[in-house]
């Protein structure tokens, strides 16, 4: 047999490879436990799925009357501002909040 000199001490090569062998095969073997647990996952969103397809739908809201649009002013944010928060707002309360207004911090 072949030995390596490690750490001061004498490792044959059959010890390194079953050493290694065992390492990989808990390696993988942690691996797999934790695609299991994932795949579990998909089991926990159809049941909130399921509840939110349960939910009666809410009535269409007929669209406002288009309004002159007023002068711009000094204070008015950018409407990709005023999207992005929309944006924000939208996913943190769900698609029924409702934004009144947005003022610029002083």
């Amino acid at each position: 047999m072949i030995r390596f000199l490690v750490a001061a001490s004498d490792i044959l090569l059959g010890e390194a490879l079953g050493n290694m062998a065992a390492g990989l095969g808990v390696v993988f073997l942690a691996l797999l436990f934790l695609c299991g647990i994932i795949s579990l996952f998909k089991f926990l969103s159809k049941n909130d799925q399921k509840t939110v397809k349960a939910a009666a739908p809410a009535p269409a809201v007929k669209a406002a009357p288009a309004q002159k649009p007023a002068a711009p002013d000094e204070n008015a944010l950018d409407g990709a501002v005023l999207a992005v928060i929309l944006a924000a707002v939208a996913e943190k309360c769900g698609p029924n909040a409702r934004v009144t207004a947005i003022e610029k911090a002083k």
